[in-house]
């Protein structure tokens, strides 16, 4: 009798893999790791999850159907985050923007919107006596500190009004879009707007984060877009930037992306959850290597690239572009005219303050020189 053959249903970083073998094992079905490696390009690319071939319909059911985990879901649980978008706001026009393209996120993974408002707390000038910082016992508030405790509680009142008002506006705009049915929450903390975020992904990490930047003209005059920033370089969960000025019709409508490759495992990794994320879209991707240790050798992977993302995602169209290290923004500037980029998907790796601070990442760059929409993926 011929041994069962066994297929690849998923490719993923061991520990994902790990957490996925638990999910499938837990239904009966028979798991086996297989290291994964683009052949000729010495590209680690993580774990081949395969199962028997007789067990995919089962297999398939389990990641995919709705009555267990669906795709995106799955990824959300293996990952750690819970089934929710996160959508900072502040009332504006560009708050209703990101509203949205989140919704529309929402609703096509089964995500769960919230909406999040931080608002700065007054500055307390007052001084602690030597004297005082001995007493055990608890001291009156008097004087600026009483007016401070008030201003405090007249702004949590002030941020409650306007985010009724907002709220009024946002289901008038869903119910003329025809997503009046999604359910969504409120959460308004007071603090720095970009610590309130971060904390709030740190201790429940949404499965995306989405938010509206200025357009680049503003960012240069009033430093707009600082908050976007300090997230995309700190956050370590998906974020999804759309600028005032880009003319965004609807998440569909974003077909032609811009994928910045580290030529690491990361890229397939990334493009994969994508693609199964968004449930294969027709788009047409340009890959284009920002590594330049990779010496002379860097077409050929990331041709291979390619070649292995158009063999298996034959809904989308992959290409390449590899501009020289010297005259890297130039020649992009130039592509990104001719083509008419939609979308730029950027690999984020994580950094600490000094080097974000004198060697920003590329989506930092990418935010306050383009007017595009950017997904910054955390790696």
């Amino acid at each position: 009798m011929a041994a069962e053959r066994f297929i690849t249903l998923a490719i993923h970083t061991y520990p994902h893999a790990l957490t996925l073998r638990k999910i499938l094992e837990s239904h009966g079905l028979d798991v086996r790791f297989e290291n994964f490696v683009i052949s000729g390009a010495g590209i680690p690319s993580g774990v081949r999850v395969k199962i028997k071939e007789t067990d995919l319909p089962l297999a398939l059911k389990i990641v995919e159907s709705a009555e267990s985990f669906p795709s995106a879901k799955l990824e959300m649980k293996m990952a750690g985050s819970y089934s929710t978008v996160l959508i900072p706001v502040d009332f504006s026009s560009d708050s209703m923007i990101a509203c949205r393209a989140g919704f529309e996120l929402a609703k096509k993974l089964s995500l769960h919107p919230v909406l999040l408002h931080a608002y700065a707390t007054p500055y307390f000038n007052g001084s602690l006596d030597y004297a005082d910082s001995f007493d055990p016992g608890l001291s009156p508030v008097v004087g600026d500190e009483i007016e401070g405790v008030q201003e405090e509680i007249d702004m949590r009142k002030e941020s409650n009004r306007m985010m009724k008002s907002f709220r009024a506006k946002l289901d008038a705009a869903l119910k003329e879009s025809g997503m009046d049915g999604i359910d969504y929450s409120i959460n308004i903390s007071e603090g720095i707007p970009e610590e309130v975020i971060l904390e709030y992904c740190r201790l429940t990490p949404p499965a995306l984060v989405v938010m509206s930047t200025r357009g680049v003209d503003k960012k240069g005059e009033q430093l707009i877009g600082s908050v976007t920033a300090e997230v995309l370089d700190s956050c370590r969960v998906p974020v999804f930037t759309i600028p005032d000025n880009f003319d965004f019709t609807s998440v569909d409508s974003l077909k032609k992306m811009v994928y910045f490759c580290n030529l690491d495992q990361h890229d397939i990794l990334s493009v994969d959850s994508l693609m199964r994320m968004f449930e294969y879209p027709e788009v047409d991707v340009t890959l284009i290597p920002v590594n330049d240790r990779a010496g002379n050798d860097i077409r050929e992977k990331v041709n291979m690239l390619r070649d292995y993302f158009n063999k298996n995602y034959p809904m989308a169209r992959f290409t390449t572009e590899v501009f020289p290290a010297k005259s890297f923004r130039e020649d992009f500037e130039n592509y990104d005219r001719q083509a008419h980029i939609q979308l730029l998907i950027v690999p984020n790796k994580k950094k600490n303050v000094f080097s974000r601070l004198f060697n920003p990442g590329i989506a930092h760059k990418l935010l306050f020189e383009r007017d595009t929409p950017i997904v910054a993926l955390p790696v």
